[in-house]
């Protein structure tokens, strides 16, 4: 009985992963430029650390060496890779709420998401950051944890997208319980490709012009201690989960299908035009046009080359993304613990190879390659214990 009770799960299982690789192996690809990210960051010619104030530099670690290459792959993956990862994280959300009903769903995502929450912003942003730390000046001082958990100084680092995904689930779950036709009444079947590049157009232009205009692109704001997020991209973030989400609802294979992905090509040109034409959008190079007339000019670049190259992603990998690989099972997996877990190494490598005189693009394979290995393998461990009802 045992053994049959287990090969079902097997077949369904690998059900599962068949009728889902793509948005599977996608979710697993934005999760690896998300390592990527971070492993660059310490050595492009943008980054800077400031002593007095560690948690003011733009990254925890910033090398002496650097390599410009780093820059454009940075800067280009700030243009779609977390509204993307929202979009993925709202697919499925439908059919989990119908299954379970809103308070077992939301008590689900509690414990998934708000655990990992917890223990990344008490255990592990404290560990990711103390190197930062030790090179500060405020070291000679010591206390780095009380002064590090203060409300004004705690950053949970990467895990600020897990707790917002947190928020979001519970606002659709409550919405669900006091009006439980709300999923039909969000669904929204694509049925050609011009109709998907309309709607995802206009959602990122309608929630990025507005906050734009408001907040600068680099702040962000704190609620309470850890629970913080980047203000101008807050409704962008809301709106593509929610996007996920109404796709969800209705048809998903036909809203997002190869056949209406079928120009990814084109978007993907398209998107990167447009990246090296935000390049130039800079306020000098305006002269006399008013601030306001700026900012709505750069969101609008912004929400062109962000949603081009998001849906260009969704098609490649419908094109590439077809067949079940034993490696990349294996990572996708254990994507979700390698988004907890990488930040961590990453900074600590960034770390120990300061004094190391190497290249730049040396530094940033190694803290990549390292890192994302010893992360994936932290996981795959931690998934046999009882983590792995979390993980």
């Amino acid at each position: 009985m045992v053994f049959s009770l287990q090969a079902a799960f097997f077949q369904i299982w690998r059900g599962y992963l068949k009728r889902n690789i793509t948005i599977d192996y996608l979710r697993s690809g934005v999760t690896l430029l998300v390592v990527l990210h971070h492993s660059a960051l310490a050595y492009t010619f943008f980054s800077h650390y400031d002593p007095v104030h560690y948690l003011r530099s733009t990254a925890p670690i910033v090398d002496n060496v650097r390599w410009m290459a780093l820059d454009f792959i940075v800067d280009f993956n700030e243009k779609f890779f977390m509204p993307l990862m929202f979009l993925i994280s709202g697919l499925f959300v439908p059919s989990s709420l119908e299954r379970k009903g809103s308070g077992r769903f939301l008590m689900d995502r509690a414990k998934r998401l708000g655990i990992p929450f917890i223990f990344s912003a008490i255990i592990l942003s404290p560990l990711a950051y103390y190197p930062s730390w030790l090179l500060s000046e405020t070291a000679r001082q010591g206390k780095f944890l009380t002064d590090f958990l203060k409300n004004n100084n705690w950053t949970p680092g990467p895990a600020w997208f897990i707790w917002l995904l947190l928020a979001f689930s519970s606002v659709i779950a409550i919405a669900n319980r006091m009006a439980p036709s709300l999923t039909k009444r969000l669904s929204l079947s694509i049925s050609s490709t011009w109709q998907l590049l309309g709607v995802s157009l206009a959602v990122s232009l309608l929630t990025s012009i507005p906050l734009s205009l408001f907040f600068s692109t680099d702040h962000w704001t704190r609620l309470w201690g850890p629970f913080v997020f980047q203000t101008w991209k807050l409704l962008l973030y809301f709106a593509w989960f929610m996007l996920g989400f109404a796709f969800g609802s209705a048809n998903l294979e036909l809203s997002l299908s190869k056949k209406n992905l079928r120009y990814w090509h084109l978007w993907l040109a398209l998107g990167i035009i447009l990246y090296v034409v935000q390049l130039g959008l800079r306020p000098e190079n305006f002269g006399n046009i008013p601030q306001w007339t700026i900012k709505i000019i750069q969101a609008i670049a912004y929400s062109l080359c962000c949603t081009f190259i998001s849906l260009a992603a969704i098609g490649f990998a419908h094109s590439f993304f077809r067949t079940a690989w034993p490696l990349a099972d294996s990572f996708a997996a254990n994507a979700y613990g390698v988004y907890i877990f990488h930040y961590v190494f990453v900074i600590w490598i960034q770390f120990f190879l300061l004094a190391k005189p190497l290249p730049a693009a040396i530094k940033f394979l190694l803290t990549l390659f390292i890192a994302l290995i010893l992360s994936w393998l932290l996981t795959a461990i931690l998934r046999k214990t009882v983590a792995g009802k979390i993980l």
